[in-house]
């Protein structure tokens, strides 16, 4: 009676430990929601929820082949809290809080409570979890799921209990909908046969499971999947590191105040890659933040392996310990291998910390689970005042990005102004012609305005091609003459605008704006079929770079 008294008080003792913890990790996720104006890939949410039940003719809700899911639910979420950017971009916020003491759960069932709460700390400050909280997209969402399998993937193996391994074939199945890129899990979660007691019983229940849920998702990938990526979806992918260097720099991403790559937008601005420092002091700071959770991980492992070499045992907590260190690099490299063979068989390049976050869940884990191995093998008798201070170390380098990330405030972005610029300036029946994807980055901030008139893209087909542009093809369309004819389609409807006494602009690209880019050819096709009509340009806003069209 007395041990089942203590066994609550240190039940509720952890609970209210992760509670606080939890509540911590809210507050930097749901602090700043609105500081910024919406990114491109942001503005793309408001396209798919704004017409998920009412597509634009000749367009494909497919073509975005990987959130259908999250646009489901966030249509949803939005019609009851509003259409705000912080309302975007909350079921984010809430998504990553939850994920919090989800963590906790997985890392207590692999490792100890302890563990667990150190883990906690680990994904509450964690940078990169933080950024993804802030953005309206599909990423801390799968997250959440992604470690929702994990821990159903666990207690399936556990337990043997059936009903388990198809809640952990449902979670998997959510997920691979959420993100395709969730495949690179299935096999990786093979690594779940360790912990089993029965493991050709758990192997062939996971490999029934496994099966059943490739097979369920053939039809979503035939449908959903493959057309986007052969229409060129993918092109733009992985833009910034070659796949000898991209397992290294995600890992670290993945630590705590790691270094990050330029596309993960505000945080990369606390990032001493690219934030211009005006002292040198805090240039070193900002560089020793992110250096001392690498030094410390590889140094911590370094020691760890050498004891284990030295220490054979047998024992049962040390084949333990190892099958959960088996486990959780399976599920963590296995998914940054196999995302990486697929960029050296696709092409030569690779997106850091995006579609590879496959894996965070698991490598965070691994993380803690490393710590506190490292402090009980090296300070027994001190082991969680050890673990305790590493934590500590590494959550303080994590809250100086983090620090970084709230006291920057960008001003409004140049779409911001464009948009009410042009919802000033434009009646209804007015026209907007956008190069690029600026159309797409517009439409929220334009809707906000009260803009009235009608904006289209050049290339035309570029407004069925929501989230990407793919310069190859746009410029071969340029070759065989589509790109004319379809400048030439676009003179025809300036003409008729202008004949009704309606107003015309033109939006230079903004990444391009004196036409001397890639793109640059692109634009001189419309200059000059434009022009040969007799249409004539004239500067409406310097600054926005804005034309009006006269005839």
């Amino acid at each position: 009676m007395i041990q089942c008294n203590d066994d609550n008080a240190v039940r509720t003792r952890w609970s209210i430990a992760l509670f606080l913890i939890a509540l911590i990790g809210a507050a930097l996720r749901f602090y700043g929601l609105g500081f910024r104006d919406f990114w491109f890939d942001e503005s793309c949410t408001y396209i798919y929820v704004k017409y998920l039940f009412d597509w634009p003719e000749g367009s494909s809700l497919l073509a975005e082949s990987t959130n259908l899911p999250y646009y489901l639910l966030l249509r949803g979420w939005v019609e009851w809290w509003g259409e705000s950017e912080i309302s975007y971009r909350a079921l984010s916020a809430l998504a990553a809080t939850l994920t919090i003491p989800m963590v906790a759960v997985l890392a207590r069932r692999l490792a100890d409570p302890f563990t667990a709460l150190v883990v906690a700390v680990l994904v509450a400050v964690h940078p990169l979890h933080l950024h993804y909280a802030h953005e309206a997209r599909a990423y801390a969402l799968w997250i959440l799921l992604l470690t929702v399998v994990l821990w159903s993937l666990h207690v399936a193996a556990t337990t043997g209990r059936k009903r388990w391994w198809c809640f952990f074939g449902l979670t998997m199945l959510s997920a691979l909908h959420l993100h395709y890129f969730t495949i690179y899990l299935v096999p990786a979660t093979l690594g779940v046969v360790f912990l089993a007691a029965d493991r050709r019983r758990a192997f062939r229940a996971w490999l029934i499971s496994a099966s059943l849920v490739c097979l369920a998702f053939v039809p979503y990938f035939v449908v959903a999947v493959l057309p986007a990526s052969r229409g060129g979806g993918g092109v733009w992918i992985a833009q910034y590191f070659q796949p000898t260097k991209a397992i290294f720099r995600t890992l670290w991403a993945f630590l705590p105040a790691g270094a990050y790559p330029v596309h993960l937008r505000g945080l990369s601005l606390s990032s001493v890659d690219t934030v211009k420092f005006q002292s040198d002091f805090l240039i070193a700071a900002n560089g020793i933040s992110e250096a001392v959770p690498a030094v410390m991980v590889i140094t911590m492992v370094a020691l760890l392996i050498a004891r284990g070499s030295r220490r054979r045992s047998s024992e049962t907590t040390s084949d333990r310990a190892w099958a959960v260190h088996a486990f959780l690099g399976a599920t963590a490299l296995g998914p940054l291998l196999l995302a990486w063979l697929y960029s050296m068989a696709m092409r030569p390049n690779y997106l850091v910390a995006r579609y590879d976050l496959v894996a965070w869940p698991a490598f965070i884990v691994w993380l803690a689970v490393v710590m506190t191995s490292f402090a009980r093998a090296y300070a027994p008798n001190r082991s969680r005042l050890v673990a305790l201070s590493l934590t500590g170390v590494l959550a303080a380098c994590s809250m100086m990005p983090n620090i970084r990330m709230a006291a920057l405030r960008p001003p409004p972005t140049i779409h911001h102004e464009r948009a009410k610029f042009l919802a000033q300036k434009t009646n209804p029946g007015d026209l907007v012609v956008a190069l690029s994807y600026d159309r797409d980055h517009l439409l929220y901030h334009l809707d906000q305005y009260g803009f009235a008139g009608e904006i289209v893209s050049f290339p035309s087909w570029l407004d069925h091609q929501i989230g990407w542009v793919d310069t190859e093809a746009d410029l071969a369309a340029a070759h065989d003459g589509r790109l004319h004819r379809d400048a030439e389609t676009l003179r025809d409807s300036i003409r008729e605008v202008l004949a009704q006494k309606g107003k015309v602009f033109l939006l230079l690209d903004w990444l391009d704006p004196n036409g001397t880019g890639e793109r640059g050819p692109l634009h001189r096709v419309l200059a000059d079929t434009l022009t040969r009509a007799g249409l004539r340009f004239t500067v409406a806003d310097e600054r926005l770079q804005v034309l009006a069209i006269e005839w």
